[in-house]
Formats: structure tokens, sequence, C-alpha cells
């Protein structure tokens, strides 16, 4: 019914308008204060971490939830993927990686009556803007990497960077003692936040500039990633279970944190042995020597980075299953399809979230621009089942394929309706067809 409303009334075409007005910006802060005093001030009583990135924040934060409730103190922690307080894992099904302010707040008034001392936070440039957390009391704040996201939402680069220095004013800015920030110094925006930023206590990290921490010696296998870490005068020996050298970068900003919560590294290092991996991100399922991977993969910078990867891979062909968002930066499409077209062998167009906006025009947006046909092995399939059963059969052994872009999500919002989904459930009903026919 909501969505319905949304669309009689042309909801995203003025929200954009109104978000900017002070009415809009009264109304979000009266509500992430009324929503503190409501679950009397939860954050108090934790050590926030908030992390902000545009690809990998999530893979970051669990790290860090895995690390932290292994080796220091029952931690909570709320991602895009899932929440978990302590080691009882829920489900975060409101496809928001910033929940709404009473959400959160709840949440951590749960966390805090069942004993947990940490909290790990995903925060996005758009909670930001909406003030989502401006009344939680951040002790440190995580940037990962800053690449281009949401600028249909934040119009530049610059301003979209200046929604995430949000979070570091907050930590300046609130009552608490601690007030510490880690940053990656292989990111240009990283580089200039720690050289400007006054905190009590900062931590860089990186694998090709010169970092507190740093990784040296990124070796990626077949089933892990190996390299070395260096902190002060010590060096450290990583073997872990994520794949592909970009999941370095979100270990070593855990492995920041820490460092500055006086963790014992090798300690945490060893944690990271029993880490199986986040629902929908490289996900794999093998299945007749045909690796399918299952990821989260909706942005251009996110498609480079994982098809990069996956192309080095020993295989027969690539191939890529993707669409794009709906009411979501149009401009980022055609060089999504661009970075596809690059790597893929073949590439089946399918939609992801059309939501209120029409699923053919976000089709013919996404192939536009670089000429490729059905004989040069493009399929545009809009019904995401169907696709994923096309993929299903057209596959030789020794393939690699990538679904793109739902990753761990159960939901997916059509044109018509809200509708339960599952990249992973499709796949794996399609395999077994496969079987039966």
């Amino acid at each position: 019914m909501k969505k319905l409303i949304k669309k009689i009334l042309f909801y995203d075409r003025w929200y954009h308008i109104l978000r900017k007005s002070s009415i809009y910006t009264a109304w979000k802060r009266f509500h992430g204060v009324f929503a503190n005093l409501l679950y009397g001030n939860p954050s108090q009583w934790f050590f926030v971490i908030g992390v902000t990135w545009t690809n990998g924040k999530t893979t970051t934060v669990n790290v860090l939830h895995h690390i932290l409730n292994a080796t220091v103190a029952k931690t909570v922690m709320i991602s895009t993927a899932q929440i978990k307080i302590g080691d009882k894992v829920m489900a975060n099904d409101k496809k928001m990686s910033s929940l709404d302010v009473y959400d959160l707040q709840g949440l951590l008034a749960l966390a805090k009556a069942e004993w947990c001392q940490i909290a790990v936070l995903e925060v996005t440039s758009i909670g930001l803007e909406q003030h989502r957390f401006e009344w939680v009391a951040f002790d440190t704040a995580v940037l990962t990497n800053i690449t281009e996201d949401h600028l249909d939402y934040h119009g530049t680069m610059d301003n979209y960077a200046l929604a995430k220095k949000k979070l570091f004013q907050y930590v300046l800015k609130n009552k608490k003692s601690h007030k510490y920030a880690v940053f990656p110094k292989d990111d240009a925006y990283g580089r200039a936040w720690f050289d400007d930023m006054p905190f009590d206590k900062k931590v860089s990290y990186g694998i090709y500039s010169s970092a507190m921490v740093k990784a040296e010696n990124v070796r990626e296998e077949k089933d892990k990633t190996i390299c070395d870490v260096n902190y002060l005068w010590g060096r450290y020996h990583l073997e872990t279970n994520l794949l592909w050298s970009f999941n370095i970068q979100n270990i070593l900003a855990a492995l920041s944190v820490c460092v500055e919560m006086w963790a014992d590294m090798t300690q945490a290092i060893a944690a990271l042995n029993s880490f199986a991996g986040i629902p929908g991100r490289m996900e794999e399922v093998l299945h007749n020597d045909v690796h399918y991977y299952i990821d989260f993969a909706h942005s251009p910078d996110a498609l480079e980075k994982t098809l990069g990867y996956l192309a080095k891979r020993e295989k027969n062909r690539l191939i890529v299953l993707f669409g794009a968002p709906g009411n979501r930066d149009k401009g980022k499409r055609p060089k999504m399809w661009a970075i596809v077209h690059k790597f893929a062998d073949i590439i089946v167009v399918t939609d992801d979230d059309p939501d209120t906006e029409d699923r053919d025009a976000i089709l013919s947006q996404v192939v536009k621009g670089i000429p490729r046909s059905k004989e040069d092995g493009l399929y545009v399939i809009p019904d995401r089942e169907k696709a994923i059963a096309h993929v299903v059969d057209i596959v030789q052994p020794g393939d690699v394929v990538l679904l793109a872009g739902k990753g761990h999500e159960t939901v997916q919002w059509t044109n018509q309706w809200h509708r339960p989904w599952s990249d992973k459930g499709e796949l794996e009903k399609a395999l077994q067809l496969q079987v039966e026919s």
C-alpha cells in the first residue's frame, strides 16, 4: 500500500526537493531525538564503532564483529546482510544498511539488555544525511574507501564524501572520552582525512601505500587469500577463506580498530581462521564443475573488482547476470554495462529491483552505448527467475558464473509488489529442476 501511494503521488520525483527543506530536516531530527529518549540513550553503554564505505563495509563490519566478539567482549552488529547480538543471528529484512531510527535504537536497547559491550554499525551516506545516527554516541569511525555510488541522491562525489565525513564529525563532537578513527592510505579521501582530522588516536592501513597497518606479499589462491600483516615491529601471517585481495583491505580496516582497542594482534588474526564468510558476498555454489558466485556487487567499482578477480580464474567462460535497481543513480548504469562487457563472455541482463521505475527503461539504459547482440553472447531477460534458469540451461563444465546485485537480499521490489526472493534459492531451484529433467 505504501508503495502504491508513493507511485500515485509521484513521491520519487519530488522527494529530492522535499529533503532539502528545513521542515524535513527538523522532522527527521525530531524522530532521532524521540527514538533515542524512548529507548534510554542505549549507545552510551557501548563502545560504538561506525564503518562507512562505498563497497565492502558489510564485510568489514562482519569481520570486526567476529574478531571482537571472540576476543574482547560480547558484540552487537548491524549490517546490510544480517544482524548479530553476540552469536545470535537475526536477518536484516528491511533492505536498509542503515536502519530507521526506531529500529536502530530498539536493537541497541535489546543488545544492552543482553549485556553487549561493543556495537559495530554499518553507516551509510544516506543514513547520515537523514540524521539516523545523529544521537548515536560513536567512539570510533572507520573509512574504507569512497567510489561512485548514490550520486542520484548526493549529486556530486564531493557531496557524497561530505555526507560520509559526518560520521567522523559525530565522533569529534560527542561527549565520550574516546575519539578514534581509522583511515585507508590507499584512498585519496582517506589520506586527506588522516592528515586533517584531530583525533585522539588515528590508525592508517593499506596495501599499496605506507601505513601503520600494512599488508605485504598478498597472494590469491583458489580457496583462500594469503598475506603478511606488518604493525609496529611485528609481522603476522594471515590466511583467510575470504576470496580475492580486495578483502584484505576489509580485514586491515578491522584489524586497525583492534589496534585502537588494544586487542592482541595475534589473537585477532587467529580468530579469522573460524570466519566462514558472509551470505551473498562471493558466496560459492559448485555444481557439475561450474562455479557459481552470488555477490552483492551493484556499483561500477564493485563490479570492476569482482570481475577482475573472476577473470583471472582458470575457466571455460565467464557468465555474468546483472541489472540495476530502479530510482537509483541512473548515471552508473552504462558504466556498469561497460565493465561487464569488458570482462564477460556471456551477459544476461535482468531485473534487479525495478521498484516504481519502468523495468524496460532500466534495462535499455543498462545496455546503452556499447553494441552487443545475442550472437555476441547478450541475453536480455527481465524476469530474474527466468534469467537465472536460462543461465543454468546454457552453462558448460568449467564455466564461472556471477549472479550480481542481489547478494543476501530476501525480497525483490518489482513494479507490482514486493516478493520474497533469494538468488541462491532460485539458483538451487533451477539446478534441481535441471537434475530432475
